[in-house]
């Protein structure tokens, strides 16, 4: 997306353009990744020219998207890289918005970013949107899938570690379900042990259960081969016509 093509979403829409026009979260999102220091310059100024909303549900109860709290994180990005978004996630206004971004940003510093965060709080709520369970969300995207990052053996052990560490204060079947998500990301010694010893009944959960024990018996097969970056781009596709 060019710079004349941001604004005039921007200034295009059938509501106040306080409202965001017809720019989407994932417009800046890509915008930020795309032109860094200058798209952060950008989207700045056209979020104190239109006005951009911090909250999402007005005073008189309309909903919209809270735009200005995506443009900071990605200005964040834009001026600071991955450091940045860490700085963010302290605040727990952005945390959710700046665990977006280092989604799509999509690098091994995202995963050490998201683990440090998820390693050093707790949930407030039960949920999903709480910024714990949305870091770890992200954290099971990022890793889990076979076109995913590969983290390092202490990257892995820290996954392991907090994913165990978390399924055993889990409250709910989401709860318990992402654990067991997220642990395929860390396909290691203990890993599947673990998973193999884990007494669920929720169908959900145990629907888990089974898909974490098969990515985790086929990644630790000596006979498994990671898909080459072509391979990777494909399963992409096809998740993306999937959906």
């Amino acid at each position: 997306m060019k710079f004349n093509d941001l604004a005039r979403k921007a200034a295009k829409g059938s509501g106040p353009l306080s409202y965001g026009g017809s720019v989407h979260p994932e417009d800046l999102i890509r915008f930020s990744l795309a032109y860094g220091a200058v798209g952060a310059d950008e989207i700045e100024r056209l979020c104190e020219q239109h006005g951009w909303h911090e909250d999402g549900l007005l005073e008189d109860g309309t909903r919209v998207a809270p735009l200005a709290r995506w443009a900071a994180a990605c200005v964040a990005y834009g001026r600071g890289g991955v450091a940045s978004l860490q700085h963010l996630l302290t605040d727990r206004t952005l945390a959710t918005f700046a665990i977006a971004v280092l989604e799509e940003v999509r690098t091994e510093s995202c995963v050490t970013a998201l683990l440090d965060y998820c390693m050093s709080t707790t949930a407030v709520s039960d949920e999903p949107d709480d910024p714990f369970w949305r870091a770890l969300g992200a954290l099971n995207a990022l890793t889990s899938f076979d076109d995913g990052l590969v983290p390092p053996q202490d990257q892995q052990e820290k996954l392991r570690d907090l994913v165990i560490e978390t399924f055993a204060s889990a409250t709910t079947s989401h709860q318990q379900t992402l654990c067991l998500c997220a642990l395929r990301g860390a396909p290691i010694e203990g890993s599947l042990e673990w998973a193999e010893a884990q007494t669920v009944t929720d169908p959900g959960v145990r629907r888990a259960k089974a898909a974490a024990l098969k990515s985790l018996r086929r990644r630790l097969s000596g006979a498994y081969k990671p898909p080459s970056a072509e391979q990777k781009r494909q399963i992409r596709r096809q998740r993306a016509l999937d959906v």
